[in-house]
């Protein structure tokens, strides 16, 4: 009797610790980014999942950033107090992008958009309305990790490629002129980098501000709709 209560506690434990480990599924994702043509042309789109179809996202005081080298590394802003972020619709695509290295930007690559009532925005990064910009030194062409980070300090979502590690998902080489995006359906399955491709940043490549794959557009579109009243 009480070895079996034994064994039945070390298997708790055991599922305790192995559900810690596993990543909390984000309220918002990157679910695509691109180093650009050239240069520091790099971008980062946001996809914001909420709780499901008919939520929103409070995105004040969220940072996003790198982990490049030492303190801020080489991109690192904050989302401001401003009421566009009060309220983000699940399904809206965030696009940010390195206003300082317009011409090295992919020549896809969409206007910008600051109304969100079409679930797309398209937002320079500069100090202004809504970002605070501490500085877009580039990411790296050998390797990174990019970071989203709440208003209480929490990590929501943490990606890496190439030389770096330490974030719940690993990508391959991801270096100058090349992107990577998700081609998923769904939150189950953003941290496996098989669901990740990695190509050209590029027309027939890369896809800032729409759906990556027909997978991915069926999941925004679902996300998008709200539940039957």
């Amino acid at each position: 009797m009480g070895r079996a209560l034994w064994r039945a506690s070390v298997l708790f434990v055991l599922f305790v610790v192995g559900f810690a480990q596993e990543p909390r599924l984000p309220r918002v994702v990157v679910q695509e980014f691109g180093q650009g043509r050239a240069g520091n042309g790099e971008w980062v789109e946001l996809l914001v999942v909420g709780t499901g179809p008919g939520t929103t996202v409070d995105l004040r005081g969220w940072v996003l950033r790198d982990l490049q080298g030492q303190g801020r590394g080489g991109v690192w802003l904050r989302f401001t107090e401003h009421e566009l972020w009060q309220a983000i619709p699940a399904g809206t695509l965030i696009v940010i992008y390195n206003v300082e290295d317009r011409p090295n930007l992919p020549e896809h690559f969409p206007k910008d958009d600051f109304d969100p009532s079409d679930f797309l925005l398209v937002l320079p990064a500069r100090t202004g309305d809504y970002f605070v910009l501490a500085q877009w030194g580039g990411l790296g062409n050998t390797g990174d990790c990019i970071l989203l980070i709440d208003a209480q300090g929490s990590d929501v979502f943490g990606l890496c490629y190439g030389e770096r590690s330490g974030q719940p998902l690993q990508l391959g080489a991801v270096d100058r002129g090349r992107a990577s995006w998700y081609l998923g359906a769904g939150l189950e399955g953003i941290f496996d980098p098989k669901n990740w491709r990695v190509g050209l940043d590029a027309p027939g490549g890369s896809t800032p501000g729409a759906p990556n794959s027909e997978e991915n557009a069926r999941w925004l579109e679902f996300l998008r709709t709200p539940p039957s009243a």
